[in-house]
């Protein structure tokens, strides 16, 4: 069966959900756009925003338009998901009448709601949790389940409202919109890559787990390969296969993510940041943190401390 796959059994067992960490590291932040009511010749997406976007169906059905595969039919209850800002359009039929956006509801034809969001992540300029995701994930009707569906019907409610905290409770319900698009990837992907492909094999799980939960402990090659049981080059290279990186191009990009969480207080400096991640030389760390985010630390704190006081 497929659910008794590895990576379903790290997404069932809470003292070892690696990526339930990552999501909370990667401080994922999710919100409602739109909930639109179409119908006649109508035509609607996202692509274009540069961020992850996704739709959900609430009632009447749709086809679901994209550049590399044939249209699908979308029933209500589905869910559409794209990580890379893919182009899309939703449209009544099989056929487009061009490209252009339509948001009508002028004309007759069943009427389809749509719940429209986006998902983010507020730290790191590479999140190997986006990367590893396909440029379209479908979650159909028959496949999204009574949960998912009760999320939604929350949301549908809290966006028709206007109380108190209803930006928080409609964010955080998007939040495990994802979760739950992602965990329906991982049940029915035969070919995981990159980090999710990384999280399938038990012994790089673990070294990514030492990596991300331990991140300031003076790492090896040789003490990471001992973490997943391996030799240090059979580890190497099932490293390099599956994640699509060095052990070592990992480990800092991960390091000078948190340094840059670090450095969104305006109390703390480059140096508490450097030493936190496990730099004792603040030259390398500041070399580090350039070559991964593109500019130096103290330029992106006081970019920060301006954010703050702006």
């Amino acid at each position: 069966m497929m659910d008794q796959s590895p990576l379903m059994a790290l997404m069932r067992d809470p003292t070892d959900d690696l990526l339930s960490f990552l999501l909370g590291a990667y401080q994922l932040r999710a919100g409602v756009m739109t909930t639109p009511s179409l119908c006649a010749a109508w035509q609607f997406g996202t692509s274009g925003m540069r961020q992850a976007t996704f739709h959900y169906v609430a009632s009447g059905p749709c086809w679901l338009h994209t550049r590399h595969a044939p249209p699908l039919a979308l029933n209500a209850g589905a869910l559409v998901m794209f990580p890379h800002d893919a182009w899309h359009l939703l449209a009544p039929k099989p056929e487009l009448d061009g490209e252009d956006l339509r948001p009508t509801m002028e004309g007759d034809g069943p009427v389809t709601t749509l719940l429209c969001g986006y998902f983010e992540f507020l730290a790191g300029r590479f999140n190997p949790v986006i990367e590893a995701l396909p440029d379209v994930i479908v979650v159909p009707a028959v496949d999204a389940g009574g949960n998912l569906g009760m999320v939604v019907r929350v949301l549908m409610d809290e966006a028709r409202t206007d109380g108190i905290g209803t930006s928080s409770v409609l964010n955080k319900l998007a939040d495990t919109l994802f979760v739950m698009g992602v965990r329906h990837h991982l049940r029915h992907c035969d070919n995981p890559k990159g980090l999710l492909a990384g999280l399938a094999d038990p012994g790089l799980r673990r070294a990514l787990n030492a990596i991300h939960r331990r991140a300031s402990e003076n790492w090896t090659l040789e003490l990471l390969a001992r973490e997943a049981g391996m030799s240090r080059t059979t580890f190497a290279q099932r490293f390099a296969e599956h994640v699509g990186s060095t052990p070592s191009e990992y480990l800092t990009r991960w390091r000078m993510t948190q340094a840059e969480l670090i450095l969104r207080d305006p109390g703390m400096s480059v140096a508490h940041a450097a030493g936190q991640v496990g730099y004792d030389d603040e030259s390398a760390f500041r070399k580090a943190f350039k070559r991964v985010h593109g500019q130096a630390p103290g330029a992106l704190r006081r970019w920060f401390r301006s954010k703050l006081q702006g």
